[in-house]
């Protein structure tokens, strides 16, 4: 989500848009996942937006390797979109 834009632009939430791209670089922490969960949609963008839906589409991602056990690591998640 780069350059920020809208509400997540507001130097207010710079804390979200760390979390954010933590997220897009797969690096995301307990207090990252802990924002990202609690923070209202309108902040990311309109229902329709592509940019929103991305990165949804990328925490989907990381929270599927997060939840693959150990001995998985080296085979590719699959992201189901419904």
């Amino acid at each position: 989500m780069s350059p920020a834009r809208g509400p997540l632009a507001a130097r207010e939430n710079r804390h979200l848009l760390s979390a954010v791209r933590a997220a897009a670089g797969m690096r995301m922490t307990g207090a990252h996942w802990l924002l990202l969960l609690t923070t209202g949609r309108k902040t990311f963008g309109s229902p329709r937006s592509q940019r929103a839906q991305a990165l949804y589409a990328v925490l989907e991602q990381v929270a599927v390797q997060h939840a693959t056990p150990a001995e998985h690591e080296g085979a590719d998640p699959v992201v189901q979109h419904s």
